[in-house]
């Protein structure tokens, strides 16, 4: 039987004034970063756009600690070919803001004003859990009794074997026989004509597996299989995301003639 579970994904939205939009930024704001990487305007009017970027929600420059200003600290050359390429579309939006954003923090510019701050919103979404099979498909073979004495112990084999590796017969039921698989994980429920009577759990073994039992070690009144009953045997195997099951069935005599 296949199951389908839920799980939850707490998603995290951000409702903020995105980084840039370069459709809504004017061409005089590029005019002065250009202007201003060749020193034809002064870093009074530069930031003049700046602030203008920010007030505007163009720009995106979180609220930061700005360092000491002053006359005597010199703006690197490659602040100002950041500053240059930006106008001329060379780079992308985001370097020219940390550029930015690096001059404000260590005091180099001045920008009176700050993007607001982000906030966050939770949203809960419930998504189905989807199972990707990958294990070996799985070829499952019984053996064993189909008829017991009363006083018998009854006996049934399971060997299992790679279904990729028989695509054109399948194999039959030799222990001997090569492409077994170890380790299936194996489940036996033992009925009689009425109600579950016995459980059996084992992991298979060079892709073999026995199971054996008295009639006095199951749950069903009596030491002694019921004589003219019909017992079934249901074998679950399965090994990563890999299952199938078979079923074998036994009945009881009182004669001696014991089939196999």
């Amino acid at each position: 039987m296949h199951k389908t579970t839920f799980f939850i994904i707490l998603l995290i939205g951000f409702s903020f004034i995105p980084l840039s939009s370069s459709e809504g930024i004017p061409e005089w704001v590029k005019n002065n970063a250009s202007w201003w990487s060749e020193r034809q305007i002064s870093q009074t009017e530069f930031t003049n756009g700046l602030e203008f970027l920010i007030n505007e929600g163009i720009i995106y420059i979180p609220l930061v600690e700005p360092g000491i200003s002053g006359p005597d600290k010199i703006i690197p050359d490659w602040i100002r070919n950041t500053a240059g390429w930006w106008s001329d579309g060379k780079i992308p939006d985001s370097e020219f803001i940390n550029a930015m954003k690096y001059l404000i923090e260590i005091g180099l510019i001045e920008v009176d004003t700050s993007s607001p701050e982000i906030t966050l919103e939770e949203t809960i979404e419930e998504i189905p859990e989807t199972t990707t099979v990958t294990g070996v498909s799985l070829i499952l073979l019984l053996e064993g009794y189909d008829t017991v004495r009363p006083e018998q112990k009854f006996v049934l084999d399971i060997l299992v074997f790679d279904a990729e590796k028989y695509s054109n017969q399948p194999p039959t039921f030799n222990r001997n026989a090569a492409y077994t698989v170890d380790g299936v994980n194996v489940e036996i429920e033992l009925y009689h004509e009425e109600e579950l009577i016995h459980t059996f759990s084992g992991v298979t073994n060079d892709g073999f597996l026995r199971y054996q039992i008295f009639a006095r070690e199951t749950s069903q009144d009596g030491t002694l299989w019921m004589v003219n009953n019909l017992y079934t045997v249901y074998v679950f195997i399965s090994l990563d995301g890999q299952d199938t099951e078979k079923i074998h069935e036994f009945s009881v005599t009182s004669n001696y003639d014991q089939g196999t």
